[in-house]
């Protein structure tokens, strides 16, 4: 009876603390257009830029007058963040609805994170495009996580 709870304390124990993990949620293929999205439904999404050329769309409505956090980070190569919002009432993705720009807090070259926040006007759907930065030769592929928080 000792030798079994020898080995069952422990494993028990590594899977309680495993199941306390952050909930996140991991990106579905087809993401790689505006179309094929994945909705962040979670505070944290991880994706992975696995070929030359792969691009992640996620989505995330989002409330006027509400300020966001965003931060790319967890990265293993240089990735960029892209940010698109429209309007509710578009049937078309319209850039130019956008009255504030977000605000870049912290951009780092690399495999650092980037961080920006932004209070939308009205209510919109925002997308993001995480892809390789081009900045060097071939493609970047890397992991990621993408999270944001409301700030009060």
């Amino acid at each position: 009876m000792k030798g079994i709870t020898k080995i069952l304390l422990p494993l028990i124990l590594c899977m309680v603390l495993a199941g306390c993990e952050d909930f996140y949620i991991s990106e579905t293929e087809p993401n790689d257009s505006f179309e094929t999205a994945n909705p962040m439904v979670a505070s944290t999404v991880k994706g992975r830029i696995s070929v030359a050329g792969d691009k992640d769309y996620w989505k995330l409505r989002v409330n006027q007058g509400e300020m966001y956090y965003f931060k790319l980070s967890g990265l293993e190569d240089d990735l960029q963040l892209v940010f698109y919002p429209f309007l509710l009432s578009n049937s078309t993705w319209d850039v130019s609805s956008m009255t504030t720009l977000p605000r870049l807090i912290d951009y780092r070259d690399g495999t650092d994170y980037e961080e920006l926040s932004y209070t939308p006007h009205a209510d919109l759907w925002l997308q993001f495009l995480v892809q390789g930065s081009g900045e060097t030769v071939g493609d970047e592929i890397s992991k990621y996580e993408l999270s944001y928080e409301i700030v009060e």
